[in-house]
């Protein structure tokens, strides 16, 4: 391979804080706004212009129900702004079970508020390029932006980018999926006549049966490997907020490396291609469909799954449904079981370092549930409480005791479903 020799140059120091925060989507909102609540010195690094990633310029925006800690409350702000609605007609499918639906250009909004009320400082368009190692852990951030390169000295660093950028660099173990998850490129289309549509289909779930039919007859033209996988078409759609306006899923595409530029690239085009022909295909086949229009695209194709950074815990799916963990520090969701221990937002090889998101330590088949945006949010909250403990306490978070993680987040609101036993000493660590 031709390699080119990069010349060592000095770079200015931007800024000298307690906590880094790689990464503006829930996860890394969720952990700064955390981390500064509990009066840390906080930035929050991000590389578009807006926050919320995914679940707002990715417009995954039917989401499972936030109701446990941060994700409440996040809700309650949702709620008031009258956007945020259980979705209508979804039929019997239980993957989209108990869905909601938000407005994104609202939580973009929400989000930010959130933020900044914390005292958070916030800097957008910003790419995290490189980590700084001090006396053996991470001690900062190398930061590209129009303004050059830069530095940020840090206690702590949070690895909020879902692909677990800055934890690579930094030298931490990954792992990756052979056969990683399809991705998806989403989209809002209004003028819909949701009343008849739904006439004709009886649910949104039955869209993907008549796309199906639709490929396999060879009038829809959907990419070839697509159409072989068990998945296809991936298509499916959700009534929003508004009157005549969807969420559509425009199809799944397969054999995609989220962290390998080309593929992305490829991705790019294939699904959005995908997107301009299944739109022109159900305002022909569809009734409801004929004054519909595209209204936006995602900002990006949605990668469900890249890096899974290699924490002290990765458990798998059934571990997390089951009794709870002795380090147990996430429960995403008030009426379910799921819970998620602290050494799954732990590097196993890396110190000064915390990760939360999708990048996360857990078995590949616990990520198709651990990978949601209520996920992301609550291991976001529960990373940055942790990173502001050790911050105050003067010590690395791999050291931090788990118990006042515990009794923090319990303070917070966080619902974390604790057998009685350690229910019982992290209250009395409470008084």
């Amino acid at each position: 391979m031709d390699v080119v020799i990069e010349e060592q140059r000095t770079i200015p120091v931007y800024d000298e804080v307690d906590i880094v925060v790689c990464g503006g989507g829930v996860a890394g909102v969720a952990a700064a706004t955390c981390a500064a609540r509990h009066g840390a010195r906080v930035i929050l690094l991000e590389r578009y212009g807006y926050l919320g990633g995914l679940a707002t310029g990715g417009l995954v925006i039917t989401v499972p129900p936030l109701d446990n800690g941060i994700n409440s409350e996040v809700r309650l702000r949702l709620e008031a702004a009258r956007t945020y609605q259980e979705c209508a007609n979804l039929g019997d499918d239980p993957a989209v079970d108990g869905l909601i639906a938000v407005d994104p250009e609202i939580l973009k909004f929400e989000l930010l508020t959130l933020l900044l009320d914390s005292g958070a400082k916030l800097l957008l368009h910003t790419a995290v390029v490189g980590s700084i190692e001090t006396d053996g852990r991470v001690g900062g951030v190398i930061v590209m932006s129009k303004g050059g390169r830069a530095a940020i000295r840090a206690r702590v660093v949070i690895d909020t980018t879902g692909d677990g950028d800055l934890a690579a660099t930094a030298g931490a173990a990954f792992e990756l999926d052979e056969r990683p998850l399809p991705v998806t490129l989403m989209s809002t289309v209004v003028g819909v006549d949701t009343g008849r549509a739904l006439a004709q289909l009886g649910s949104w779930g039955n869209l993907r049966n008549v796309v199906a039919q639709a490929v396999e007859a060879g009038e829809l033209a959907f990419d070839l490997e697509v159409r072989s996988r068990e998945w296809a078409p991936g298509v499916f759609a959700a009534e929003l907020c508004y009157p005549g306006q969807i969420n559509l899923w425009s199809g799944s595409l397969f054999g995609v490396n989220g962290i390998d530029p080309d593929d992305l690239t490829r991705a790019e085009i294939v699904t959005r291609q995908h997107t301009m022909r299944l739109v022109a295909f159900l305002r022909e086949r569809l009734a409801g469909f004929e004054q519909a229009r595209l209204e936006c695209t995602a900002a990006q194709v949605g990668v469900r799954g890249t890096r899974r950074i290699t924490g002290l815990a990765s458990p798998s799916l059934a571990e997390v449904f089951a009794a709870p963990f002795d380090d147990t520090v996430v429960k995403p969701y008030a009426t379910r079981k799921m819970r998620i221990p602290y050494g799954s937002l732990v590097p196993r090889d890396v110190d000064g370092l915390l990760f939360a998101g999708r990048c996360l330590s857990a078995a590949p088949d616990a990520m198709v549930q651990l990978r949601l945006i209520p996920v992301c949010f609550a291991t976001g909250q529960a990373a940055g409480t942790a990173a502001a403990l050790a911050v105050s306490g003067g010590v690395p978070p791999r050291e931090l005791d788990v118990g006042r993680i515990q009794s923090d987040l319990l303070g917070q609101g966080m619902e974390l479903g604790l057998a009685g036993e350690v229910a019982a000493e992290v209250a009395g660590d409470r008084g």
